[in-house]
């Protein structure tokens, strides 16, 4: 019986991802790397580690790493935050899931500032249990780290209990390392087939058709 949800947040809940990837394609630019934008959209979801080393040899990552995470977070936050919207229908998916009384946590590899703005962009701060974010952890997306620091936060709920939701690849390979199974949204960008070698163990288009689809998601034990 499911007794909680971990939500991711960007791509998930908010349309951030192309913003995001953009921000990315700047903040490389400044440093003399010019990647697709495709690329690094395809990178979104990771912690900036990881997204960086995937994408800089070693030696590169060490040196530019933080200045350019910073340059991407301070660029997006100036440039792109409030052209940032929610997801129709995220607000009445949290209200159908606290009316079910069960336990909702954010989990993303955004900063606490970004996840404390996107609570009130999304009027949902009344509905959340718990929140968790990069800077409570070592290590961000594809490792576990956030989802475990989440799962900490849920008194007497198992990881049998828990559903995490996310638009990622990322989001399910991180899950999976400490036992979470993970529904997938395709409003983040990624193909279906992406999100299905990811072990994704359902599909959905966004928080509307998760709403739309209300018993049938939740219902995991039988789906996945």
């Amino acid at each position: 019986m499911i007794k909680a949800i971990i939500f991711d947040v960007d791509g998930t809940l908010v349309d951030s991802v192309d913003y995001h990837a953009q921000a990315w394609g700047k903040a490389f630019k400044e440093y003399g790397y010019d990647f697709p934008v495709e690329k690094l959209r395809s990178q979104i979801g990771k912690d900036s580690e990881f997204l960086i080393g995937d994408l800089l040899t070693a030696e590169e990552t060490k040196k530019l790493s933080s200045d350019i995470t910073d340059y991407h977070d301070q660029y997006y936050q100036d440039n792109f935050l409030d052209k940032v919207k929610p997801f129709p229908q995220v607000k009445e998916l949290f209200e159908a899931i606290k009316a079910d009384e069960l336990k909702i946590i954010l989990a993303s590899s955004a900063k606490t500032e970004m996840i404390e703005y996107y609570k009130k962009l999304l009027g949902i701060k009344s509905l959340i249990d718990g929140a968790t974010s990069t800077d409570d952890v070592d290590k961000s997306k594809p490792e576990p780290d956030i989802f475990q620091s989440a799962l900490e936060k849920l008194d007497n709920v198992s990881a049998d209990e828990v559903i995490v939701v996310g638009d990622s690849p990322y989001d399910a390979i991180a899950a999976a390392k400490i036992g979470l199974r993970t529904i997938c949204l395709l409003s983040g960008g990624f193909e279906r087939e992406t999100l299905s070698l990811a072990n994704c163990v359902a599909i959905y288009q966004d928080p509307a058709d998760l709403l739309d689809n209300y018993p049938e998601f939740l219902n995991i034990d039988e789906i996945g």
